[in-house]
């Protein structure tokens, strides 16, 4: 028998809940709060010491920290200017033609993507390769 249909034996299913809800004795009073103890107000303090972190010695060992002198400044080769005018100059010059209103033909705009990333891959090419007889190995660091 389908639940739509109702035979003339079968009591009404809304009827039938609201008599369940009826016999079950619920209690739905909530317990009064007991009111909190006053609290003693906390003593201001005196004056505020000036905290510095020389003073603060911590004597656990840290394995993850090496203090690593940095290396020798590199010389700033033909190579090394080309490639940083390659990554700078192409989205300057993109963002000063945007904000003057000159538009630049696709194939500079295109060009000028290339040319970016061609320095970008020569900067990323030119980056250290460290082993494990150097100090801060397995940190490559970003090193130009």
């Amino acid at each position: 028998m389908a639940p739509e249909q109702r035979g003339p034996g079968r009591p009404d299913d809304d009827r039938t809940f609201d008599e369940i809800v009826q016999q079950l004795n619920l209690d739905l009073s909530f317990p009064t709060p007991e009111p909190e103890p006053e609290r003693e107000p906390e003593p201001e303090p005196e004056e505020a010491v000036p905290f510095e972190l020389d003073e603060v010695s911590d004597d656990r060992d840290d394995q993850f920290y090496r203090r690593v002198d940095p290396g020798p400044v590199r010389p700033w080769t033909g190579q090394r200017l080309l490639a940083a005018a390659a990554v700078l100059g192409p989205p300057l010059l993109l963002v000063l033609c945007t904000l003057s209103g000159f538009w630049l033909p696709r194939t500079a705009v295109v060009g000028a993507g290339l040319i970016f990333v061609a320095g970008s891959i020569w900067w990323i090419a030119q980056l250290p390769e460290h082993g494990p007889g150097r100090p801060d190995w397995p940190d490559d660091g970003a090193e130009l």
